[in-house]
């Protein structure tokens, strides 16, 4: 796991006479939420406060399960520790559909969730709504979560699209927590470097502050003093929504002292008779082979008896048993087991996402 320094604070703005956000910071298990609640009288306190406390029991939950695979659904596009953040998502918006659908008064109620959960080497990020999750790196700041309003996604079909709308489409979003019975995050994984800083926030802070401004109080100042900063800019600048957010600035990595699940345990259960890839891999020393269906989009497992340590690097061409195209990667051993090694890549480009997303759906 990661070193990770973190603080959060809420507030309830100028404007308005509740707080209908929520947030979550588990250290223990560095999983970071914020939600922000939506609906008539206190049901968007109500909303964002079930979908934080859903999660945070679903995640506790599937951490500590013997075998947390069995519980999640597996999109094998993802890591089994990013299928168990959509899956605790999932469950929070069910049971605020379910409860909205039993007492009147919350009626119609919903909220956004934004979250980030820390593996050994990935920020899992994953949102619905439009509470933005930023990444600062090397002085820069980039919005890591995907907008769901009906602006952002005119805007993705086409720059102009967008401008064309009008303001008032700026906060129509087109996805929700509790609306439906069923609910899609957007989730991504980014492999962290050490110094990274993610911030976690409602709208109540994005409209009033430009990510450039996020960046320089947060790069220069610590996450507590960096929330109290950037609630007191946005209260400044009208407070007109509630405001949130969670800073995390990520140090070292530490000895682990959660459960991992690995790319071999993520294929344990699959069928014998399913493809397999073939891995070429070289040391400074020797080059070996091996065939495996355990391949992952940030790692793979390699069948071997070789008395390899961790940390050493591999460079690996894997073969796509269907079209015989080679993909050249290159990672380092993060760990060992009785029949072989936990190899995680090093940064990947685009297109060698595309390619292993290819090769992963023929496994």
């Amino acid at each position: 796991m990661i070193s990770v320094e973190s603080a959060g604070q809420t507030d309830v703005g100028q404007k308005r006479k509740g707080n209908e956000d929520s947030f979550l910071i588990d250290d223990q298990l560095q999983l970071y939420v914020v939600a922000d609640g939506m609906g008539g009288r206190k049901a968007g306190e109500v909303a964002s406060r079930l979908v934080v406390d859903t999660i945070s029991k679903t995640m506790h939950k599937l951490v500590s399960a013997e075998n947390p695979d069995q519980m999640v659904g597996v999109d094998r596009n993802l890591s089994s520790q990013a299928n168990q953040l959509v899956y605790a998502i999932r469950r929070a918006n069910l049971k605020t559909y379910e409860y909205a659908q039993n007492d009147e008064t919350c009626k119609g109620m919903g909220s956004t969730v934004s979250a980030v959960y820390l593996s050994d080497t990935h920020a899992i990020i994953s949102n619905v709504g439009d509470s933005p999750i930023f990444l600062i790196r090397d002085g820069r700041a980039e919005v890591v979560s995907t907008m769901h309003t009906v602006m952002a996604e005119q805007e993705a079909l086409a720059p102009e699209g967008g401008l064309k709308l009008g303001q008032q489409y700026l906060h129509m979003i087109t996805r929700a927590m509790g609306i439906g019975e069923t609910v899609n995050p957007d989730t991504t994984e980014i492999f962290f470097k050490e110094g990274d800083i993610l911030v976690i926030c409602s709208d109540g802070l994005s409209d009033k502050a430009f990510a450039e401004e996020i960046c320089e109080i947060v790069t220069h100042a610590a996450p507590q003093e960096s929330c109290q900063k950037l609630v007191a800019m946005a209260n400044e600048r009208g407070g007109d929504d509630n405001i949130t957010v969670i800073v995390l600035r990520l140090g070292a990595l530490l000895p682990s002292s959660k459960p991992v699940p690995t790319a071999s345990d993520a294929t344990a259960d699959l069928p014998e008779d399913r493809p397999q890839v073939l891995v070429e891999y070289d040391t400074d020393d020797a080059s070996y082979s091996t065939f495996t269906r355990a391949l992952r989009l940030d790692g793979i497992f390699l069948e071997t008896s070789e008395p390899f340590s961790e940390g050493e690097s591999l460079m690996m061409t894997i073969t796509d048993p269907a079209t015989q195209k080679t993909l050249m990667l290159s990672g380092i051993i993060m760990g060992r087991k009785a029949k072989g090694i936990e190899v995680v890549f090093d940064d990947l480009t685009p297109s060698q996402i595309e390619t292993l997303k290819n090769l992963i759906r023929n496994l």
